[in-house]
């Protein structure tokens, strides 16, 4: 039964109209309640299949990041396993953990050098088309070492899910220009700079962040200075700060939204007052909003209701009447009445009203 719901609650969030960027972080964190992994990893990919960007849960490693594009990305691969570049050849479809696990592997400089340090012991792989068979991108579950390892019942839910993943990736939806936006989950990421903008300090995954922020990882970016990225993001940032003016003793505070293809990125940026003659340093919080969207599904989601009375919930958070409900969903006016009850008693509220102060609580958590 969980794992229905949470298929369910995965082609829901394909369902929402957003561009990739937006909601494939949340996508990699459903995906987790669908085939149980450690970390999971989406690629983009152009139709001659060059890795445009990735977008890879969890702080990232820019140093390992690099010594993989550099020693073999599409080179020192075929050591151990098929290069990136043979996803042009490959069909649609999932490729068998079993493909890797082999001494040869295991013992690889690409295993010991890129998959050890990050945890990173065995995958799956499915590689996604488009409908006129055309490469979209390549998504990854990984497990760690002491993980069992992926089972055939494994490969095919991963595969029942992923004509669902390859419509919404090519379906390149629009984000509203009005719709507001919610700190995603985690925590904020930090960095302290010097007063001049030098990184000195950095939380495990302000890097990440940043990556994602400016469109993702690849080569050239992971090459670039974290205060070159965002677009001169923290140079802004520094500027707005040294024409902050504190009031009442209080440390000079300076914010702003970046505008990026992955959603808001909200920064703000306080001096740090030196101590004994020390250096004085800027604190800068970084933090990642989601689509509304996003938010109101996973809410949704945590509720843990049926897929009927998810759809029905969402509908009355928007507002919408019985009988827009039946038509919208395409099912009886009777029915609608029936997951509405449902829906009070689970949340234990009266009116769609009170719903909704629920849900908007729940997305503020």
């Amino acid at each position: 039964m969980h794992h229905v719901k949470a298929v369910g609650a995965l082609r829901a969030l394909c369902r929402l109209g957003l561009p990739a960027e937006q909601f494939m972080p949340a996508l990699l964190e459903a995906l987790h309640d669908v085939v149980p992994s450690h970390r999971n990893l989406f690629d983009w990919t152009d139709e001659q299949t060059r890795l445009v960007r990735y977008f890879f849960e969890g702080p990232l490693d820019a140093k390992i990041a690099q010594h993989y594009f550099d020693e073999f990305h599409n080179r020192r691969e075929i050591e151990a396993m098929l290069p990136f570049a043979a996803l042009i050849e490959l069909p649609s479809g999932v490729r068998a953990a079993h493909e890797i696990e082999h001494p040869r592997f295991y013992g690889s400089a690409l295993y010991h050098e890129i998959w050890r340090p990050q945890g990173l012991h065995t995958r799956l792989e499915a590689v996604l088309r488009g409908p006129g068979g055309h490469l979209l991108g390549s998504l990854v579950l990984y497990r760690g070492p002491g993980d069992p390892s992926f089972t055939r019942r494994d490969e095919d839910r991963l595969a029942a899910v992923l004509p669902d993943i390859a419509a919404a990736v090519l379906a390149c939806g629009r984000a509203a220009t009005d719709e507001p936006h919610l700190p995603a989950p985690g925590a904020c990421e930090t960095l302290l700079l010097t007063a001049d903008g030098r990184v000195c300090h950095t939380s495990a995954g302000a890097h990440s962040l940043l990556l994602l922020a400016d469109g993702g990882v690849s080569r050239d970016r992971l090459s670039r200075p974290l205060h070159d990225l965002v677009g001169g993001l923290l140079r802004l940032l520094l500027v707005r700060l040294a024409r902050a003016h504190p009031q009442h003793g209080a440390a000079a505070v300076a914010t702003m939204l970046q505008s990026t293809d992955s959603g808001p990125l909200r920064a703000s940026a306080t001096r740090l007052a030196p101590l004994d003659g020390g250096q004085p340093l800027v604190h800068v919080a970084l933090q990642r909003l989601e689509p509304h969207r996003v938010a109101l599904h996973r809410a949704l989601t945590r509720l843990a209701l049926p897929p009927g009375q998810a759809a029905v919930c969402r509908e009355l958070y928007h507002g919408r009447s019985h009988a827009e409900i039946a038509q919208r969903l395409g099912i009886a006016p009777a029915t609608v009445v029936d997951h509405v009850r449902k829906v009070y008693g689970t949340l234990n509220v009266r009116s769609a009203l009170e719903l909704r102060a629920v849900l908007d609580s729940r997305m503020g958590a």
